[in-house]
């Protein structure tokens, strides 16, 4: 059996291949006498370059209990609490649902989320832009000036207007109705057409900025905060697990002579790790107490409770409008016709 050196080196589960023997070469391929070899190897160089040298062989020690957990060679690997266990299942459902309502939600900060066409319209006039600058290069330089301030000009309107369906409607029903004449029963419809879904889309711009900033952003928050903080000190909790079961492998593999320090490194890893599960069992009970989550639920029907309403308003008021201009003309065209 191999002796350990300076505190660092790992009985090998495997028996360590003989000079000479029919079967050293199947033993020396072993993926956990590999494994030890090879972080032998580090800790020892480790050792030459202190005072660094039992920071490095604590950490080669953490790698070598998760290789050998993943190759299925370790012993005695600390068991969680089962409290613990439960609580890291419902942190990470809690996660998938702040991720989930997140991937849905983000939608509303992209204004012209109900008119796709508006991405077409964008792409038509980066071309025509485009088209225009190259057409512009023949010109003189007053030329050229004189052009781009008239685009500024023909532009600036048009940028002002949110990029959602109802202000392209109301923008479309505007053109139509000065194309056909407000003194038009037609044009006067358009006209109070483009009137209410420019209001309607205020109202839903108002929404989206609503939600943005009670729901998004708050939601963004608590993930990024509460929730990372429990996977932090989770994270923290697996590290100081490895250790801990690294320092149990030394004592199990120490000298008699070492037994007595090997042990009191496995009480101060036992310490640290009781440390690490109360930490992380609390920052995930935080994260799942916490009430935030309700009010931004609450605050997103809110916004939306608030637009729809608005919305219906506006467009009840409208449809009686709409409503008696439609019997007028169907009386007037009846009348012609007689």
């Amino acid at each position: 059996m191999a002796q350990p050196t300076d505190n660092l080196k790992v009985v090998d589960a495997e028996p360590q291949p003989i000079p000479g023997d029919a079967g050293s070469s199947n033993q020396a391929l072993n993926p956990n006498v590999l494994l030890n070899n090879t972080l032998d190897g580090f800790a020892t160089l480790s050792s030459k370059f202190n005072p660094f040298a039992q920071k490095l062989g604590k950490g080669i020690g953490q790698v070598r209990q998760y290789a050998q957990e993943r190759l299925g060679t370790a012993e005695g690997i600390t068991e969680l609490p089962e409290e613990y266990k439960e609580l890291e299942k419902r942190v990470d459902a809690l996660r998938s649902v702040y991720v989930n309502l997140l991937k849905v939600s983000r939608t509303y900060n992209n204004p012209s989320y109900d008119y796709p066409v508006q991405l077409q319209e964008s792409l038509a006039g980066i071309g025509n832009t485009f088209t225009t600058q190259f057409q512009n290069l023949a010109l003189s330089p007053a030329e050229r000036a004189l052009a781009e301030q008239q685009q500024q000009q023909q532009q600036s309107p048009e940028k002002q207007h949110p990029k959602t369906l109802s202000h392209a409607l109301s923008r479309v029903a505007a053109t139509g109705s000065q194309t056909v004449g407000v003194e038009d029963a037609l044009g006067t419809a358009l006209f109070k057409v483009a009137s209410i879904s420019e209001k309607v889309g205020d109202a839903r711009v108002n929404m989206d900025q609503a939600i943005t900033t009670k729901f998004n952003q708050p939601m963004q928050t608590t993930l990024n905060t509460a929730i990372e903080q429990a996977l932090k000190a989770r994270r923290n909790v697996q590290s100081v697990r490895l250790s801990l079961d690294a320092c149990k492998a030394r004592y199990r593999a120490a000298r008699p002579d070492r037994q007595d320090a090997a042990q009191l490194e496995v009480e101060q890893a036992e310490d640290q790790f009781i440390a690490a599960v109360e930490e992380a069992t609390s920052l995930m009970k935080s994260a799942l107490e916490n009430p935030e989550p309700f009010r931004n639920l609450a605050d997103l029907i809110a916004a939306q409770a608030a637009y729809f309403k608005e919305a219906h308003e506006l467009l009840a008021e409208l449809a009686p409008e709409l409503d008696e201009i439609q019997v007028t003309q169907e009386s007037l065209h009846r009348n012609r016709q007689e």
